[in-house]
C-alpha cells in the first residue's frame, strides 16, 4: 500500500513513543521510575468529575455543537476578559478534544501547500509535525541556553521569508520551562504585525510558573495582532485532566469557523462530559492548581540542584510547567553513549529510569525529566542516574 506523501513527512510522537516503550517494559516485568511522561500525577477535582457525573445522570450525553457549548465558550472568553482584557467573543473560541486537537484545526485551516511556519526549538514534538501534515514547511529556530531557551524577535527576523506565514510560540515552555515575559512578547508582536504573521501562542501550562514570576498571557498583544492573534490552552495540566481530552482555541472569528470546519470533519466535537467537567473547573475553585503549583515547585527545589550535582550535567532552572531539560552532553564519553537517545536508552536498559530524548524537541544533546511524579520517585529516578554514572566512571 502507498501512504501519503504528508503523512510519510510525519515523524510519531516522540513522548507517546517513549510512554509505549515504557508500558512494553513494565509489561514484560522490568522496574522503571517514569520521569518521561508528562502527565500530571493528582487526580482530577472532584468538584469537576461531580460536575461530570451529574451531567451523565441528567443524560447530558449527546452532541453539542461542532464549536463547544455556548456556555463554556462564554466561561473561556471571559476567563481571558478578566485576566487580560482580552476582548474575545464567545463565537471567537474553539472547544476542541485537547489543546492537540485546537491546535490541528488551527494550522490545517491557516496553513496551505509551501506555507512556512516558525517553531523555537526546542519545542514540543507535535509542533512540526502538524505544520508538514498541513503541508507547510517548519522553520525551525534555535533558542540559546545560556539565554535560558528564551525565544526572541531578533531570533525570528534573521529567519524570515516571504512564504513565512505564522510562528508558534510555547510559553510557559515543554520542555525547556522557559518564560516569556511582557518585553519579549512586545518585541514578537511589533515583528509579526509588521511582517504580517499570525502569532499562535500555547499556553497549556499557563497555572505553573514559579518564584512569583507573572504569567504573561498572549492575549495581552491583542491590541498589537488583532486578528493576527491566535490562542491556544486545554484544562489537561492545570486541572489534571489529561484523559479528558479538553482543550480549546481563541482567535478570530473567520479562522475559528474555518477550524471548526476542520473539527466538523474530524472528531465532531469534544467530548460532552467533558465539557460540562470543563464548565465546571473553570468556574468553581481555583485551590487545587495552587496546591499543584506548590508541589511541583517542591520537586522542582529537589531536582534541579540533584541533577547539577552529578558530573557531566548541566541544567537551566526551568521557570515555568514541570520539566526539566538537563544538557547531558557531559555524559557521553563515561556512559559510552555518543547522543542523548543513546543515553536515554541506557538510562532505560541499564537504570530502569524512563526519559525523553532532546532529539524528539529538535534539541540533540539534552534529556527531559518531568517531576510531574512523586518527590520519593524523582528522589529515586536521580539516585539511579547517580549510581548508573558512578559506575561508568
Amino acid at each position: 500500500m502507498s501512504l501519503s506523501r504528508r503523512v510519510q513527512r510525519a515523524a510519531p510522537s516522540a513522548t507517546l513513543a517513549t510512554k509505549a516503550e515504557a508500558d512494553r517494559l513494565r509489561a514484560a516485568g522490568a522496574d522503571l521510575v517514569d520521569l518521561g511522561l508528562g502527565e500530571p500525577d493528582f487526580d482530577t477535582p472532584e468538584h469537576v468529575k461531580e460536575a461530570a457525573a451529574d451531567a451523565m445522570r441528567r443524560n447530558q450525553t449527546h452532541y453539542t455543537s461542532v464549536e463547544g457549548m455556548p456556555v463554556l465558550r462564554e466561561a473561556i472568553a471571559d476567563r481571558y476578559r478578566v485576566r487580560d482584557g482580552a476582548t474575545f467573543g464567545a463565537d471567537q473560541v474553539l472547544v476542541a478534544s485537547g489543546a492537540k486537537g485546537a491546535l490541528y484545526a488551527i494550522i490545517q485551516a491557516l496553513i496551505d501547500d509551501g506555507d512556512e511556519v516558525a517553531i523555537f526549538a526546542p519545542y514540543w514534538s507535535s509542533y512540526p509535525e502538524q505544520v508538514k501534515l498541513a503541508g507547510g514547511n517548519p522553520v525551525v529556530i534555535p533558542t540559546r541556553e545560556d539565554d535560558g531557551f528564551l525565544p526572541s524577535a531578533g531570533a525570528l527576523e534573521s529567519r524570515l521569508t516571504p512564504r513565512l506565514r505564522a510562528v508558534i510560540v510555547n510559553s510557559p515552555c515543554n520542555p525547556t520551562g522557559s518564560v516569556l515575559g511582557r518585553d519579549g512578547w512586545s518585541a514578537l508582536a511589533a515583528l509579526a504585525a509588521a511582517r504580517g504573521l499570525t502569532v499562535i501562542c500555547d499556553e497549556v501550562y499557563e497555572a505553573f510558573v514559579y518564584d512569583g514570576l507573572p504569567f504573561v498571557s498572549g492575549a495581552v498583544l491583542q491590541p498589537v495582532l488583532g486578528d493576527r492573534l491566535v490562542i491556544v490552552s486545554s484544562l489537561s495540566k492545570s486541572y489534571a485532566m489529561t484523559g479528558w481530552r479538553l482543550g480549546y482555541a481563541l482567535g478570530p472569528r473567520d479562522l475559528i469557523r474555518a477550524a471548526a470546519t476542520v473539527q466538523a470533519h474530524d472528531a465532531s466535537q469534544a467530548p460532552t462530559l467533558s465539557q460540562c467537567a470543563g464548565l465546571a473547573a473553570l468556574t468553581g475553585t481555583q485551590e487545587p492548581l495552587r496546591l499543584m503549583l506548590d508541589e511541583y515547585a517542591r520537586r522542582r527545589a529537589f531536582l534541579v540542584p540533584a541533577l547539577q550535582r552529578i558530573e557531566g550535567i548541566a541544567c537551566v532552572e526551568p521557570r515555568g510547567a514541570f520539566y526539566a531539560f538537563p544538557r547531558v552532553s557531559g555524559l557521553y564519553a563515561p556512559l559510552g553513549v555518543r547522543s542523548s537517545a543513546e543515553a536515554a536508552a541506557l538510562l532505560v536498559r541499564e537504570a530502569g529510569v524512563v526519559t525523553v530524548a532532546g532529539e524528539g524537541f529538535g534539541a540533540p544533546g539534552y534529556l527531559r525529566i518531568s517531576y510531574a511524579a512523586s518527590l520519593p520517585v524523582i528522589e529515586q529516578g536521580v539516585a539511579r542516574i547517580e549510581a548508573l554514572v558512578a559506575r561508568r566512571r
